[in-house]
């Protein structure tokens, strides 16, 4: 879990690097895959890493004194919102076939 957490956080960083850089004026051609890449993986794993922290806390993982439960929820909805996963997917393979 934490080697996937952390690969989600280094592409994070370089979105927010090259994000930075274009708000600079600077031209980036590859931003939009980078950071629809960023979306994409960061919500994957995160979803990921709640569904293994609860079965690891087996039953208690789906009770509400248990921070995880939340935390599910709350990965879940980071797939759906601002662009669902699927059309995040569709944007980069159409940033990759340009």
């Amino acid at each position: 879990m934490a080697m996937r957490l952390e690969g989600a956080r280094q592409l994070t960083y370089h979105a927010a690097v090259k994000s930075e850089r274009a708000m600079r004026g600077e031209k980036i051609a590859d931003l939009t895959l980078v950071s629809s890449a960023c979306k994409t993986l960061a919500s994957d794993v995160a979803m990921d890493v709640t569904t293994d922290a609860v079965q690891l806390l087996g039953g208690y993982g789906y009770t509400r004194e248990f921070p995880v439960e939340r935390m599910m929820r709350d990965a879940k909805i980071t797939q759906i919102y601002e662009g669902t996963n699927q059309i995040q997917r569709m944007v980069m393979a159409r940033q990759l076939l340009k």
